[in-house]
């Protein structure tokens, strides 16, 4: 046989397995997250990574839970704006400084990244607390369940 025709086989073989290869690969490997799609109030929607629920979705469970007249709702949805606003513009400030931390660690990049997580929680208590003073007296029984699920969904 010729070194030509030795050279042939072994490309034919090697593309052979590289399609086998390539092919296992595709039937046997994870997929990675799936993004979804949520409502991003104002300018539309909003990519997200992972199973957050639709806030909307949340908004209106909320307000059945917790038994909201229409003058409530209205505050309700004016608190959830103000709240993910807030929240937004924490977690943007925090991915650059973790990002920043990466690329040069220091411990002040470091307390800058964990004081933005206090503020978040503390942020979210606040508005815990703003809808709890909406509610009246027959509507507190139920701000506790309220309250454990809107911790669900943030623990999530």
């Amino acid at each position: 046989m010729k070194k030509e025709n030795i050279y042939k086989i072994c490309i034919i073989i090697l593309f052979a397995m590289n399609l086998i290869q390539m092919g296992g690969f595709l039937i046997t490997s994870s997929r990675p997250p799936r993004f979804e799609e949520r409502d991003g109030g104002i300018g539309g929607k909003e990519r997200m990574q992972g199973s957050i629920p639709d806030k909307k979705g949340f908004q209106k469970e909320a307000a059945r839970m917790l038994n909201l007249n229409n003058e409530q709702q209205i505050k309700f949805s004016e608190f959830a704006m103000a709240h993910d606003m807030r929240i937004r513009a924490l977690q943007k400030k925090q991915r650059e400084l973790i990002s920043k931390y990466f690329n040069q660690p220091t411990d002040s990049v470091l307390n800058l990244i964990s004081d933005i997580e206090t503020q978040k929680i503390e942020f979210t208590q606040i508005h815990l607390n703003k809808i709890k003073s909406i509610l009246n007296k027959d509507q507190h029984q139920n701000f506790n369940q309220f309250k454990r699920k809107a911790l669900e969904i943030i623990l999530k």
